[in-house]
C-alpha cells in the first residue's frame, strides 16, 4: 500500500511539472472592433524561438493547446497592420487574452504586455520581426535585409556584399549555425520568423563587426523546391540565380542550396594625383578606357539537421565554393598624363578560388538557461592569382611585370562555448583552436615556394548585464599564435581585455562606448620573405 501511495504522489508531481495550458484570443480591427480572418498568430518561447503557428478563423478567433508552464510570447501579424507582440509571464493555467486590436501604439491587457514595435531590444541583440508587407516585397533572405534597412548595414548593389558602415565584416547565421551569404540568399522569406541582429557582438563571435542570425521555422513533414532567378536582358552580363530544396521528416531536415552569381560589365577609371616633394610638385591625371569586369561565383551545399525539440541540435554541412574572376574590379587600361608625357598603363588581375569544407555543429541546452556549443570545420582552399602590369611611353617598348601565385591551405578549426543566461544578464566562455598548413608557389618575376605551419588558440570569458537603461559588457581573452617556416618559428601571446558600455535614454537614442585590445594571426604574405615587383 505504501508503494502505491508513493507511486500516486510521484505521478501527480510529474503531471504538475509538465502541466499543459490553453491560450485563446481574438484579433480585431481597432476602429470597427470586427474580427479579422486569416491573421497569422505565432507562439514563441520567451527568447523568440518558434514553437507553433496558426491563423484566425472567420470571426478572428485563435487558440493554442498544450502550452507548457512558464514564459512565452505571441506575435500577431497581418498585411497592412503593425506586428503586435504579447509577452506572457509565469503561465500556470488556461489564459484567455481577450481581444487584440491591431494598432500602431502599445496597449495593456490584464497581466499581459502588448507591444506594437516589431523591434525587440535585448541585452545582447535586437530581435527584428519582419512585417507581412516586408516579406511579400522580398524574394530571398538578402532582399528581405534590404527592406528592413537596419542601421549601419550596407549592401553593395553591384556584388551584393554586406558590410557595416565603418567597413567591418558581417557574419551570417541560420538558426544559430554560421552559414555563407549564398545560403542566406537561398532562404524563402516566408520561412523567416525573425532576424536577430547582434550589432555589438561579444567575444564569442571573434572580430566581426555584427552578426545577423536568421531564425527559420521548421516543418514536421513534407518538402519544398524553390528557384529565384534574376538575369539582365541587356549587353551587360548580370545574374543572381538560386536553387534550393528542403525535405523534413519528423526531427530531421535535409537541404540543398545552389547559387550562381555572375557579372560581365565594363567600367572606366578617372583619377587625379598630386605628389609634393621637398623641391617640386608632381601632378598626374589618369583617364581610363572601358575595362571589362567579369566573374562567376558558384556555391553549393548539402546539409543535414537534427533537432530534438528545444534541447539539442546537430547540423552537418558539406560546402563547395568556387569563384572564377578573369577580370577583376582593379583592372585598368588607362592613359596617364604627367606634364608633357603620356604614359600608357595596363593592369590585369585574374584569380580562381576553390574551397570545399565540412562543417559539424552541435548545441545542447541544459537546465537553468545553460547551453553548450561545439563546432568543428575542416577546409581545403586552393587559390590561383595572376597579375600582369605594363607601362610605356609613346614609341617605347613596354616594361612589364608578370607574377603568379598558386596557394594551398589545409585547416581544421575546433570550438567549444558555454553560455549561461540570467534574468538581466548573460555569461559566455569558450576556447577556439585553429591548425593550418599553407603552401604558396610563386612564379613569373620570382620563382619560389614557401610552406608554413600555423596554430592559433583563443580563450575568452565575457559577462553582459542590463540595468534598466544601462548595459555593460566586461570581457577578458587571451590568444596564442604559433608559426614555423623552414626551421624557424615564432610564438606570440596576446592579452585581449574588452569593455562595452551602452546607455539608452529613449527608445530611438543610445550612446555607446567600446574599448578593447585586439590581435590577429599574421597571414602567409606577412610571414614569408618573398618580394614581388
Amino acid at each position: 500500500m505504501k508503494h502505491m501511495i508513493i507511486l500516486c504522489i510521484a505521478s501527480l508531481v510529474s503531471f504538475m511539472a509538465v502541466a499543459q495550458n490553453k491560450i485563446t484570443g481574438r484579433v480585431v480591427e481597432e476602429e470597427t472592433k470586427s474580427g479579422l480572418e486569416f491573421v497569422t498568430v505565432q507562439l514563441l518561447t520567451s527568447d523568440s524561438l518558434f514553437v507553433k503557428g496558426t491563423v484566425t478563423d472567420a470571426k478572428g478567433n485563435f487558440s493554442f493547446d498544450n502550452v507548457v508552464n512558464g514564459n512565452c510570447r505571441i506575435t500577431v501579424s497581418y498585411v497592412g497592420y503593425e506586428t503586435v507582440c504579447i509577452d506572457i509571464w509565469n503561465l500556470e493555467k488556461n489564459l484567455p487574452v481577450g481581444d487584440i486590436a491591431l494598432l500602431n501604439s502599445g496597449v495593456m491587457l490584464e497581466g499581459v504586455t502588448v507591444r506594437a514595435n516589431p523591434v525587440l531590444k535585448k541585452t545582447d541583440r535586437q530581435i527584428i520581426l519582419p512585417t507581412q508587407a516586408q516579406v511579400k516585397a522580398s524574394t530571398n533572405g538578402l532582399s528581405l535585409l534590404r527592406t528592413l534597412q537596419l542601421s549601419r548595414i550596407l549592401i553593395n548593389p553591384v556584388d551584393n556584399s554586406v558590410k557595416l558602415s565603418g567597413g567591418e565584416s558581417v557574419q551570417f547565421r541560420i538558426n544559430g549555425v554560421e552559414v555563407t551569404q549564398a545560403e542566406v540568399i537561398a532562404l524563402n522569406p516566408a520561412d523567416i520568423t525573425k532576424i536577430e541582429y547582434h550589432d555589438n557582438p561579444g567575444l564569442r563571435y571573434g572580430n566581426v563587426g555584427a552578426v545577423l542570425d536568421y531564425i527559420v521555422k521548421r516543418k514536421d513533414s513534407g518538402g519544398t523546391i524553390a528557384a529565384d532567378l534574376s538575369n539582365a536582358l541587356s549587353a551587360n552580363g548580370y545574374g543572381e540565380n538560386n536553387l534550393s530544396a528542403k525535405y523534413n521528416y519528423r526531427k530531421s531536415e535535409f537541404s540543398a542550396y545552389a547559387y550562381w552569381g555572375r557579372r560581365d560589365l565594363k567600367w572606366t577609371r578617372e583619377n587625379y594625383e598630386t605628389f609634393r616633394f621637398p623641391d617640386n610638385t608632381l601632378e598626374r591625371r589618369e583617364i581610363g578606357k572601358p575595362t571589362p569586369v567579369k566573374y562567376d561565383d558558384l556555391n553549393f551545399s548539402l546539409a543535414y539537421n537534427l533537432q530534438d525539440d528545444d534541447r539539442q541540435m546537430l547540423n552537418v554541412t558539406l560546402r563547395n565554393n568556387y569563384n572564377d574572376t578573369p577580370n577583376s574590379f582593379s583592372d585598368r587600361e588607362s592613359s596617364l598624363y604627367q606634364g608633357e608625357d603620356i604614359l600608357s598603363i595596363s593592369d590585369r588581375l585574374s584569380s580562381k578560388l576553390r574551397v570545399p569544407s565540412l562543417d559539424v555543429y552541435y548545441q545542447r541546452k541544459m537546465k537553468n538557461q545553460q547551453s553548450l556549443t561545439f563546432n568543428v570545420v575542416g577546409t581545403y582552399l586552393n587559390s590561383e592569382n595572376t597579375r600582369t602590369y605594363q607601362e610605356s611611353l609613346p614609341e617605347e617598348t613596354p616594361s612589364a611585370v608578370y607574377s603568379s601565385i598558386d596557394g594551398k591551405k589545409y585547416s581544421l578549426i575546433t570550438e567549444g562555448i558555454y553560455d549561461k543566461k540570467f534574468k538581466n544578464g548573460k555569461f559566455s566562455g569558450g576556447i577556439k583552436h585553429t591548425q593550418a598548413y599553407l603552401s604558396n608557389e610563386y612564379s613569373g618575376a620570382v620563382e619560389e615556394q614557401v610552406e608554413v605551419n600555423i596554430a592559433e588558440t583563443y580563450a575568452f570569458a565575457e559577462y553582459q548585464r542590463n540595468i534598466k537603461k544601462f548595459d555593460y559588457t566586461l570581457g577578458i581573452g587571451a590568444m596564442r599564435t604559433y608559426n614555423s617556416q623552414e626551421g624557424k618559428h615564432n610564438e606570440t601571446y596576446i592579452f585581449k581585455p574588452s569593455v562595452r558600455l551602452s546607455y539608452t535614454p529613449k527608445e530611438n537614442l543610445f550612446f555607446r562606448y567600446n574599448g578593447y585590445i585586439s590581435g590577429y594571426s599574421p597571414s602567409l604574405s606577412d610571414l614569408n620573405d618573398i618580394s614581388q615587383p
